[in-house]
């Protein structure tokens, strides 16, 4: 039993060989092990802390995103309504001009058959006025005895105006 019953020998260098480990360890490699560990949980903290506020100035920029969207939306709209009205004016405007130009064609036109009627008239005055000189001018040069023959004569003449 001696080998599950360690000796008090045995007892006091294992602790003394544990403690001068613990010792050199101490001096040598906890220091540098807790300085790399806290450097990794600084680094670990200020990388969460780093996370946070891009997800932060993320959900900033969504919300920015959007609202130049809306802008965006907003000012296309404000442009094609724009663009409608402006289309309408134009429309509007080339209406009311094509309907001037209409009306002055109309004008000219209706002068024009105006100037037109009355030389026509004065053209057919102008017969009428020959047409009875030319009348009075055969009767005066012929001599009236017989009041048949004057009839006579006086049909003629009338049925050649009629004619005419």
């Amino acid at each position: 039993m001696e080998l599950v019953t360690p000796g008090i020998g045995l007892i006091f260098w294992m602790t003394l060989s544990f403690g001068l480990v613990l010792l050199i360890l101490r001096k040598f490699a906890w220091k540098p092990i807790l300085s790399t560990i806290r450097e990794r949980e600084l680094y670990i903290a200020g990388s969460i802390r780093n996370s946070k506020r891009i997800q932060r100035e993320l959900a900033e920029l969504d919300a920015t995103k959007e609202k130049l969207l809306l802008q965006a939306k907003d000012k296309a709209a404000e442009v094609v309504q724009q663009a409608k009205k402006e289309g309408d004016e134009i429309i509007i405007k080339a209406q009311q001009q094509a309907r001037e130009e209409a009306s002055k064609i109309i004008d000219n036109a209706k002068n024009s058959i105006n100037a037109e009627r009355k030389a026509a008239e004065r053209e057919i005055r102008q017969q009428i006025v020959d047409l009875t000189v030319d009348v009075a001018r055969k009767l005066l040069r012929e001599e009236f005895t017989d009041n048949k023959k004057n009839n006579d004569y006086v049909e003629k003449l009338l049925g050649d105006i009629q004619l005419n």
